[in-house]
């Protein structure tokens, strides 16, 4: 054997330190031990006990992360160093790609082979995009609603997951509802003005009446990273059917998707291009969702009569990439509907 491979070793398993590390601060976050050592420092035993952990098994856990300096541990006694305590802004990501998707990468070899779709964890993936949202798209939407002539007197989510996105746009002067058929939607409004309603987007809209006199200029739908499910779930005819059925119930309709540009090096040199959307992009290939390129969407509103009002992209001091785009639509003059 020669001497540099051992080198070579160490380097060949950054992946798997990586992978190993990814899990274990998402189970840091989930498993509510992140919450109790925000405060101060802790003694292992009494912290294991009072979130019913096996003692020995967490302190192993807890161990592996100090290694990673992420905690800092003395004999019983843990403490998050400051590494671990800027981590926490990052849940959301965490919650998302490892939580909600973890299950889907180690499924890549049967997708490849043909065997369907991988499978997700549905209400982790709504419970961690809501939370990514607060940072980029919640502000996009606010940005593209600033646009319209007057401020709406309601808005429709189409699409709600958890309602953590939609209970950040109740401000208290107008009525927001969600539409989702997940069964983690609450039950009760968390905020006064905001309901549920469990239903499919395409079936809600299919279902209620338009306005006899034309679209409720006072109120918005959004579809935020919901055309890309029902493209590749439906179809693009339902995507068009969609945008025209929201657009004659409401004056406008609020979208956000994600840019569809794996193959463009300028993302790809980019830091988050490489950190976050290299696996998005990689797991839109292998599960039932569909990104598409912002050519493509401009292309589809047109078939769907619909005129794109305001082109937004998310705050570049969150993600300078421009890959993140919210479209305010509304219809095009003399479009067939």
């Amino acid at each position: 054997m020669d001497e540099g491979f051992e080198l070579r070793l160490i380097e060949a398993l950054q992946p798997v330190r990586g992978f190993a590390l990814a899990q274990g601060i998402y189970h840091l976050f989930n498993s509510g031990l992140y919450e109790r050592l925000a405060g101060d420092p802790q003694e292992v035993p009494g912290l294991s006990a009072s979130l019913g952990l096996d003692a020995s098994r967490t302190s192993g856990f807890l161990r592996y992360l100090a290694n990673e300096n992420y905690l800092a541990l003395s004999g019983d006694t843990v403490a998050l160093t400051e590494k671990g305590r800027a981590l926490g802004p990052y849940r959301p990501w965490y919650e998302l790609l490892v939580g909600g998707y973890a299950e889907t990468f180690q499924q890549i070899t049967d997708v490849l082979h043909g065997k369907g779709y991988a499978t997700r964890d549905g209400r982790l993936v709504g419970i961690g995009s809501c939370g990514m949202s607060a940072y980029d798209a919640l502000p996009l939407v606010r940005e593209l609603m600033s646009d319209l002539p007057a401020a709406p007197a309601s808005v429709v989510d189409l699409g709600c997951g958890d309602g953590t996105f939609l209970a950040g746009l109740v401000d208290g002067s107008g009525t927001v509802t969600g539409i989702g058929i997940d069964p983690y939607a609450p039950e009760e409004s968390p905020a006064e003005g905001l309901r549920f309603v469990r239903s499919g987007a395409t079936d809600y809209l299919r279902e209620a009446d338009a306005p006899e006199s034309g679209p409720d200029s006072s109120q918005i739908c959004l579809a935020a990273f919901l055309l890309q499910e029902v493209l590749e779930q439906e179809g693009r005819g339902a995507v068009v059917e969609l945008v025209r059925a929201a657009l004659r119930r409401s004056g406008h309709l609020a979208v956000v998707e994600v840019d569809h540009r794996p193959a463009d090096p300028q993302v790809m040199r980019h830091g988050l291009g490489l950190a976050y959307y290299n696996p998005y992009y990689l797991l839109h290939v292998l599960t039932e969702q569909r990104l598409e390129s912002d050519a493509f969407w401009r292309e589809l509103f047109q078939e769907a009569g619909a005129r794109v009002v305001t082109r937004r992209v998310a705050d570049p001091r969150v993600d300078s990439t421009g890959l993140e785009v919210g479209y305010l639509l509304t219809r095009r003059e003399g479009a067939a509907q």
